[in-house]
């Protein structure tokens, strides 16, 4: 397996508030990774590290087969390429943005025009390319500087929050664009995203971040509560858990890892909820169900187990998971 990233018992703060603790971290070359959490949990410290914009203040970071703090990271820093959450433009049009990134690269002068054109139309964006770069919308400045981000081709490319700022439209295409940017170049990708659902849709990984913290948790459906021998408590349903060596305080359930039915199914799943279909929705090319099942549950199905279900809004559900797909912390 080869790795983008290796970090190991990393730490970062700033003054005496500890950012980031991350005993150990892999993050896979290839593919498309998603950093979820909430705000101030460490994810935008994380992609600057990564971006070798800030150096670690303890443990070592590995890119490739290279640990960082051992090398001259110029030419490191050439094959990483960061789209920030507010991008910004220098004066000028589009195209001048653009060209002076790729002058500042030494791709030769004959080289760029064709360059230009042909990232912005992968994007389809063809037409801002004479746009003034103060006249853009921030939808349009966000596509701009992730055309800027890409047009030299980088082996990683770290997004902060791609989708602040578009619209549903703009959100679809940037959703293609992750998926295809992986598949067809074979690069790696790594963007934060506070959706978390959005992030478990399109990712082929993720990675959990809790106050500076990795969790093996995807942090959706994450109750509170109390443990009693095997049994997780949160006022309103008792979860089995897999296990119980630790006084948890938290649990959270993949969403993927969750079956939905129209009767009792009779197996090896022993939290088994009834509950109510509150709401249907679209999420990234899987579909969104939630139920309130004593807790509020969110459940990512395929198109197809939806049509298999045949469920409406209002409609008595099952909610069947099996403890293993419980993570308690």
């Amino acid at each position: 397996m080869m790795y983008a990233y290796q970090l190991r018992n990393v730490k970062y703060a700033y003054g005496k508030t500890l950012a980031l603790s991350l005993s150990e971290l892999n993050i896979k070359a290839g593919k498309s990774t998603a950093l979820i959490g909430p705000n101030g949990c460490g994810k935008s410290t994380l992609l600057n590290l990564l971006a070798l914009l800030e150096k670690t203040q303890s443990g070592q970071l590995r890119c490739f087969p290279q640990t960082v703090a051992k090398q001259p990271i110029h030419n490191l820093k050439k094959r990483i390429a960061l789209l920030p959450q507010k991008p910004y433009m220098l004066r000028g049009s589009v195209f001048n943005n653009l060209n002076l990134t790729l002058k500042f690269h030494k791709i030769k002068k004959e080289d760029r025009l064709d360059l230009i054109h042909s990232t912005l139309e992968k994007l389809n964006i063809i037409e801002l390319i004479h746009q003034q770069a103060k006249t853009l919308s921030a939808g349009e400045l966000q596509k701009i500087a992730l055309a800027r981000a890409i047009i030299t081709d980088p082996d990683i490319l770290l997004m902060d929050e791609p989708f602040s700022y578009l619209d549903y439209s703009s959100e679809q295409a940037l959703e293609s664009f992750i998926r295809s940017y992986v598949k067809e170049r074979s690069k790696t990708l790594i963007f934060s995203t506070h959706n978390r659902l959005r992030g478990i849709a399109i990712a082929d990984e993720v990675v959990s971040l809790v106050k500076g913290k990795s969790v093996e948790t995807p942090l959706i459906n994450v109750f509170h509560g109390t443990v009693n021998m095997q049994l997780f408590n949160t006022g309103n349903i008792q979860i089995l858990l897999p296990e119980c060596e630790k006084d948890y305080q938290h649990v959270s359930i993949d969403p993927r890892e969750i079956v939905l039915s129209k009767e009792l199914i009779k197996s090896s799943m022993r939290n088994q909820f009834q509950g109510k279909v509150l709401a249907i929705t679209d999420e990234a090319n899987k579909i969104r169900m939630t139920v309130l099942a004593g807790e509020l549950f969110q459940v990512l199905i395929t198109y197809q187990a939806l049509k298999d279900l045949n469920v409406y809004l209002g409609d008595i559900l099952w909610v069947n998971f099996k403890s293993n797909a419980v993570i308690a912390f």
